[in-house]
């Protein structure tokens, strides 16, 4: 079984299976509570909250679906819990305290997830607002939840209604929100591979993207990871507080793998460094500072997501610059962009005193290809034919599509005669093209003129074109010169 065929081979294994996938989606929730709760570093206070990332991407991905999956995860893990603290209650105390929690915590998320997927549908300029908008209903799905979880552990008799508890809230905020912020783009990636048939807008946001050489990335989040590390270990050992916000320095390093890494490593650099410092508060006793080092945290994702806008918004630029510049169909230059840069090749031959010369010239009889072959031979005569003239030409010459089967080429350095003679090379390479499908010799007429000191871009087209027409009413075949139209000399005809 070959490298790609994994993915697909497991996702056919998913489909075959009834409930499988709803079976893992709950797995995958449990795993994630328990990493939670194995870096306490106090009694139900852990640095992040993972499952609150498994929950919204869940209900982002798959809507009313998570439900049922959601809500045993959150009853599963009422029960264990109780059984790891050894509380004495029954378990109809546990089912009605699971139930309210799995209340708690799926109304907020699957009501924010629900909102954002509208907001995904609805827009057109998918990726920066996206972004924007998860940053903002994140923090304000996690903090309706931790509040709805208190009153919820109020109400099933869990903790009592004191002034202590009361701001219960506070913690869990902070530990829903750095898990949401962290872990949702992974737990995304995850579900989607659980659910086949979810995610399909993943590719319409422009996150896709081939991923480089893999020990240039494992080497920048080693040298992240042992950053962070010195920086944790001696704020531990020298006992000096302030030596904790060292940790923000982690951004910079950060920000080096969002400019140079996919969108799915800088989201697996985060999440990792993100569980390196939770292991670490625990492991060197730094719950005093946990509150810097979760704020640390969620500096480091909200950065992280808004630097990924940079090489995706630079991509999307390069690709309408290529869209504004280049014909779609034959990759020569449009045709606005042929005349701005032609006036700026202009400018630059006056100013060196070179000559320079426009062409202008189409195929022969090209609607009756079209109407004889089909456009879409007619459009592979296009694509090569300009394939041909491109190879004919230097790097400074220019070469565009005005429209149809009609192109245009600016010649700086060459006079009439030279212009000539590149173009009756070009009209041989021309009528050499042996072209698929289609069993009649390509050719070409054409209008040549040389800009005259007092001459505009435009002003030498439309005498070119004229040129052009007055090939065709010669017969066709021919490339026809002058200098200007109210020359007396008659123009140069020169046909094969």
């Amino acid at each position: 079984m070959n490298k790609l065929s994994i993915p697909l081979w497991f996702s056919r294994q998913l489909m075959r299976v009834p409930m499988l996938s709803d079976l893992l989606l709950i797995i995958l929730w449990l795993v994630l509570w328990r990493v939670a709760a194995l870096m306490e570093y106090a009694p139900h206070a852990s640095i992040w909250f993972p499952p609150a990332g498994a929950s919204f991407a869940a209900f982002l991905l798959l809507g009313l679906r998570a439900i049922p999956s959601i809500a045993i995860s959150c009853v599963l893990v009422t029960f264990w819990e109780g059984y790891l603290y050894q509380t004495d209650m029954t378990a109809s105390q546990l089912l009605t305290i699971g139930s309210l929690f799995s209340l708690a915590h799926m109304l907020p998320y699957y009501a924010s997830a629900s909102l954002l997927r509208v907001f995904i549908h609805n827009d057109e300029q998918k990726l920066p607002r996206l972004m924007l908008a998860f940053l903002i209903i994140g923090p304000l799905a996690s903090l309706s939840a931790s509040y709805c979880i208190q009153i919820s552990l109020m109400l099933g008799g869990a903790i009592s209604a004191n002034e202590d508890a009361s701001f219960l809230w506070l913690p869990l905020w902070i530990g829903d929100l750095i898990g949401i912020m962290v872990l949702t783009p992974l737990s995304i990636g995850l579900i989607s591979r659980i659910f086949p048939n979810s995610g399909i807008w993943l590719s319409e946001i422009g996150l896709r993207q081939s991923p480089g050489p893999l020990w240039p990335f494992i080497g920048k989040l080693s040298f992240a990871a042992l950053l962070s590390s010195i920086i944790m270990f001696s704020a531990a050992h020298f006992q000096v507080r302030e030596l904790a916000f060292g940790i923000f320095f982690i951004g910079v390093v950060q920000m080096w793998i969002v400019y140079t890494e996919t969108p799915l490593r800088s989201a697996i650099s985060i999440a990792l460094l993100s569980c390196v410092t939770a292991i670490l508060v625990k492991l060197l006793s730094l719950g005093d500072d946990a509150l810097i080092y979760q704020f640390s945290i969620s500096v480091l994702a909200a950065s992280t997501y808004f630097g990924l806008l940079i090489p995706v918004l630079a991509s999307n630029n390069e690709r309408l610059q290529e869209i504004t510049r280049k014909d779609a169909l034959t990759k020569v230059l449009a045709r606005q962009y042929f005349f701005q840069s032609a006036n700026r090749e202009l400018q630059r031959a006056r100013y060196y005193q070179q000559p320079i010369c426009l062409v202008v010239f189409d195929i022969d009889h090209f609607k009756n290809i079209n109407d004889t072959y089909g456009h879409t031979v007619g459009d592979i005569a296009l694509k090569q034919l300009s394939q041909t003239v491109m190879a004919q030409l230097g790097p400074a010459d220019l070469f565009g599509r005005f429209g149809g089967d009609e192109f245009m080429l600016l010649l700086p350095g060459y006079d009439l005669q030279q212009a000539q003679q590149l173009l009756q090379v070009m009209r041989k390479k021309v009528q050499a093209l042996k072209l698929e499908h289609l069993d009649i010799q390509l050719k070409c007429s054409a209008g040549v003129t040389e800009i005259a000191a007092e001459d505009t871009v435009l002003k030498a087209f439309e005498r070119a074109d004229c040129l052009l027409l007055e090939a065709k009413k010669l017969g066709r075949d021919k490339i026809i010169a002058a200098n200007d139209t109210d020359d007396s000399s008659p123009p140069n005809v020169h046909s094969l």
